[in-house]
């Protein structure tokens, strides 16, 4: 008997072949991952933010302005800061700079008893103001600056002590003078005027008509800078005031047929008035020719070009003699279109 084990060819063809499941699993698992991302990205405005720790939001302060967090400043600072703030406008006006934008409000309430004035209206009255005050000068007292403050706002007072000539009345003019001004939380100032006065003390200079009591010598109180041959005198103490040869009309036409419109300025659109102040001598030539308030754009310059060229003056004269003089005059830049 023959026990040589036979191949069972059926059972190997009935054997079941088991099918490869990677690939299901695969494709499964990317499913999940679209569907996950695809939430995120629909329901939240940072995805990655469910990957990262949460972080504090940091906050950026712009702290430039002088007085800018004053809320947060003690008294001490506070003063401090006023005082640079305070010191830094006059010594700016003392050297004939004045620059609204540098340091009033867009929109000032109050500016000597004007009111709701934009930059450039303040600038007008600032200018025309001084123009009335010769000789003027200003101190003002530290210590006798105090404050409060209100929602970021600070509301100070002091007192000043001023001088000057008034030529429209010929008054010499002296006294204390008590200020109140509000500077915004951008460190601007918002309000400035005057709200009390003492000391005050106004001497009536070079009468229209003098009444001199007989055997009485009257001697005529003009105020003068320098020896008795270098004495400079304000358009106000003059009998005579100085003028260019011809009077405004011929002026008018030398500029017309001299001045240069600087191409910078006219590029950039540049217009108004540069204030010159200079000294007529008594033979008529200009000296001393100064920027008082400028426009900038090269009309600056032009504008002392001018009045270096300019011919001499009719000079001014007191008692029928000549004297130096001193003026202040403005020379108007405008396009044409």
């Amino acid at each position: 008997m023959d026990n040589t084990p036979l191949d069972n060819e059926e059972d190997s063809e009935i054997q079941p072949v088991s099918k490869d499941k990677s690939l299901w699993i695969m494709g499964s698992i990317l499913a999940v991952i679209i569907l996950i991302m695809g939430y995120m990205t629909l329901f939240s405005e940072d995805p990655w933010s469910f990957f990262t720790k949460e972080k504090t939001p940091v906050t950026v302060v712009d702290n430039s302005s002088l007085l800018d967090k004053n809320s947060n400043m003690s008294d001490d600072e506070v003063r401090s800061s006023l005082v640079k703030f305070i010191e830094a406008f006059y010594n700016d006006q003392r050297r004939g700079y004045f620059d609204p934008p540098s340091y009033f409000a867009d929109i000032t309430e109050t500016f000597y008893n004007y009111h709701n004035l934009n930059q450039e209206r303040l600038k007008e009255i600032y200018w025309k103001r001084l123009s009335d005050m010769h000789n003027f000068s200003r101190t003002w007292v530290v210590s006798s600056l105090n404050f409060t403050r209100a929602d970021d706002k600070i509301t100070a007072t002091y007192w000043t002590r001023e001088k000057y000539y008034r030529s429209s009345n010929r008054q010499q003019y002296s006294g204390d003078l008590k200020y109140e001004i509000r500077i915004d939380e951008e460190g601007k100032i918002e309000y400035l005027n005057v709200i009390e006065t003492k000391n005050e003390s106004v001497l009536q200079l070079t009468p229209d008509t003098i009444s001199t009591p007989p055997g009485e010598d009257f001697n005529l109180d003009i105020k003068v800078v320098g020896t008795a041959d270098t004495k400079v005198y304000d358009m106000g103490q003059v009998d005579v005031a100085p003028e260019f040869n011809g009077g405004q009309k011929e002026f008018t036409k030398y500029i017309s047929s001299n001045i240069k419109y600087p191409a910078q300025a006219r590029q950039n659109e540049i217009q108004g008035k540069v204030y010159l102040s200079f000294i007529v001598e008594k033979d008529g030539t200009l000296k001393d020719i100064r920027v008082k308030q400028g426009i900038g754009g090269g009309c600056d310059e032009e504008a002392v070009r001018i009045l270096q060229s300019s011919p001499n003056w009719k000079p001014g004269m007191l008692n029928d003699i000549p004297v130096r003089t001193f003026c202040v005059f403005p020379l108007t830049f405008q396009l044409v279109n």
